[in-house]
């Protein structure tokens, strides 16, 4: 997610992203969802990266 873009629009986008995979039969179960939306944060990025 870049800096300002409202959070809406970045769920938007994952959302469709999502909807794209299952179109081609891609199944990704809801905590790997989870986790792949997490790390497009970027408050929870930082926190990812840190020892």
């Amino acid at each position: 997610m870049n800096e300002g873009e409202l959070f809406r629009d970045h769920i938007s986008q994952f959302i469709t992203f999502l909807n794209g995979l299952k179109n081609i039969k891609v199944q990704i179960d809801d905590e790997d969802q989870t986790m792949l939306l997490l790390c497009t944060l970027p408050f929870y990025s930082s926190l990812s990266r840190r020892p």
